[in-house]
């Protein structure tokens, strides 16, 4: 066999060797590429289905938070409406008929049970009725009552002050002192599904 024979028969080989190692690499290329594109597919659909899921749970916390936000302010204005009620309730009384006005505070100032101190009302009301009051509680309980030369700033009714002790007979207590009361009351009256 001569050398070029040799030559050939090696080179040859080597070419079919080349071919077969190619043909083999490419196919494990394309076997590695597949596996990693499918890989990418299943990492790409996870991430959506995660992205969705967490985004669904933000939505949902969101959502929960402005619920409860909204609850809150529907609350504020119902307490708002109840309280304009209570005012109303107080405007209502220093406004009803100067007789049962009067028959009111006396009543106030028997429930104490003291017969004797100073009524203290606000400017107005130490003018106009102040004297009527004291009269009308003496009178009611014999006692020694006086009409207070300082005046306060309250809406109706009188502070009775007995010695060092002041006994709140104030038109704006007596309603708040119903309130707890009767809040139920009025916010069934206000906000009643019917």
């Amino acid at each position: 066999m001569s050398i070029e024979k040799i030559t050939s028969k090696i080179m040859g080989e080597a070419e079919d060797a080349r071919t077969q190692v190619l043909t083999e690499a490419e196919a494990q290329r394309d076997a590695i590429l597949r596996e990693a594109e499918e890989k990418g597919k299943t990492l790409v659909h996870d991430e959506q289905a995660r992205g969705e899921a967490e985004k669904e749970k933000i939505i949902s916390r969101r959502k929960s938070v402005a619920d409860i936000d909204c609850r809150k302010v529907i609350l504020q204005k119902k307490q708002e409406l109840i309280s304009e009620c209570f005012e109303k309730a107080v405007d209502a009384i220093i406004t009803m008929d100067e007789e049962e006005y009067l028959q009111l505070l006396v009543a106030l100032g028997k429930k104490t049970g003291l017969k004797k101190g100073l009524l203290i009302f606000n400017k107005k009301e130490k003018e106009t009725i102040g004297e009527k009051v004291t009269a009308a509680l003496n009178e009611a309980v014999g006692g020694a009552f006086t009409v207070a030369e300082e005046t306060r700033d309250i809406r109706g009714g009188y502070l009775l002050q007995s010695g060092k002790v002041y006994i709140n007979n104030t038109i704006e207590a007596l309603v708040e002192e119903s309130r707890d009361e009767l809040s139920i009351e009025v916010a069934s009256m206000l906000f009643s599904e019917n």
